[in-house]
């Protein structure tokens, strides 16, 4: 069916929110991995991001604040930035999103009888998916930390929905400590650590592998030889690198988790890779906004980079517009335009839910335009183009099925 100007908008809507998504990059992990899975008010308000507000908005001491409990925390951030506080930055934003799409509404209630409402009604990661959603999604897994990596030790959960991937920040931030923590777990003396990556996608089966980097360690990949020879390990794998690139970690050390900033980061680097690694494909996200109009240029240059998401600091709907715009003009619709970045199992609903009321009028923009220029779209059109950008492209590059 040849859509008019008149009806495209509500096929598009349609399209978009029936559409299942494929999440690229996620910090969630299955119900059973107890003490890693996350669900419920209490941790979503927990978040680092709301943490970090917080303490920027008050007096309160970071240490003082983390000494409380999971509720004495969370009644507090809930007290400050949701009474006190006008909620109108992102990360609140995404809290009464999901508050809204639960249908529980706020009015004078106290804290604890919130909470009360919001377990009855999410009780399971089943019920998160559901409203978001999301067909399947990548964790983040580390290997080098074996508790969390006892996961992989049991079978009794689903596989099909949340996949593995290898993150690997741990060979830079202390090669040492990771090289005896591999020699500990193989018998293998010679190259090691991708002996023991081995081992651990012979347990896993990773769709990718990934590390944060920024001008003070990009430099590793190319002069460490154990980064060319798990370069070399990946190729023969057809694993892609998940590049993060431009972070720096603990800009403020007494926020903990929520202390990390922007760092620099070269990408004339990035091309030099791509250009020395042919072979290998690079999954890239950047932190910082200055950074995104060359990366776009390179993913044009380079058929072995691929852009994905807008991770952290750039998730802001405001930057969000402009970028996926600038994105679309240059590269059509080749690239993965969003992945949650979620740690608490709930993040799903908002983060999501966000990202498509932002994509519907752009994608509207784009096929308007193309209507006024006599090129007849279709609803398979739309299905095409909907499903490459919520999940195809991703599969594509990862070489799922």
């Amino acid at each position: 069916m040849i859509l008019s100007s008149d009806n495209i908008s509500n096929t598009l809507l349609n399209i978009i929110n029936g559409t299942p998504i494929f999440d690229l990059h996620t910090h969630l992990f299955p119900p059973k991995h107890e003490g890693y899975f996350l669900l419920g008010f209490k941790n979503l308000l927990n978040y680092h991001y709301l943490i970090a507000e917080l303490l920027t908005a008050t007096n309160i001491d970071a240490s003082t604040f983390y000494s409380y409990n999971d509720e004495k925390k969370a009644s507090l951030i809930w007290n400050e930035l949701f009474e006190k506080r006008t909620p109108v930055s992102e990360a609140c934003a995404g809290v009464l999103s999901i508050l809204k799409e639960l249908k529980i509404v706020i009015n004078n209630k106290s804290f604890l009888s919130i909470c009360d409402e919001y377990d009855n009604k999410i009780q399971s990661d089943k019920n998160v998916l559901e409203l978001s959603n999301v067909s399947s999604l990548v964790m983040t897994n580390n290997p080098f930390d074996l508790d969390e990596w006892s996961l992989f030790n049991t079978n009794d959960w689903n596989k099909k929905i949340y996949l593995a991937s290898l993150r690997l920040d741990d060979i830079i931030v202390d090669y040492e400590e990771t090289l005896k923590k591999a020699k500990d777990q193989t018998s293998n003396q010679e190259n090691t650590i991708v002996t023991y990556l081995e081992k651990c996608y012979s347990q896993s089966y990773p769709v990718y592998a990934a590390v944060s980097l920024n001008l003070d360690t990009f430099h590793t990949i190319f002069k460490d030889t154990i980064w060319k020879d798990i370069l070399v390990w990946l190729e023969n794998k057809n694993l892609p690198l998940s590049l993060m690139l431009g972070v720096k970690r603990a800009v403020n050390k007494d926020f903990g988790l929520a202390g990390d900033g922007i760092g620099d980061i070269n990408l004339k680097e990035l091309s030099n890779l791509c250009n020395s690694f042919p072979k290998n494909k690079f999954l890239v996200t950047c932190l910082s906004l200055n950074d995104q109009h060359e990366l776009t240029v390179l993913a044009r240059k380079h058929p072995n980079l691929k852009i994905f998401g807008f991770w952290w600091f750039m998730n802001q709907p405001t930057i969000i517009k402009q970028i996926l715009k600038m994105r679309i003009d240059m590269l059509g619709f080749s690239f993965i335009p969003q992945h949650s970045d979620a740690r608490v199992s709930d993040q799903l609903i908002y983060k999501w839910s966000h990202f498509k009321k932002i994509l519907h009028p752009i994608l509207l923009e784009y096929y308007q335009d193309l209507l006024d220029k006599n090129f007849p779209i279709s609803e398979n059109i739309l299905h095409r183009d909907i499903d490459s950008l919520l999940s195809g492209n991703a599969k594509k590059y990862l070489g799922i099925k």
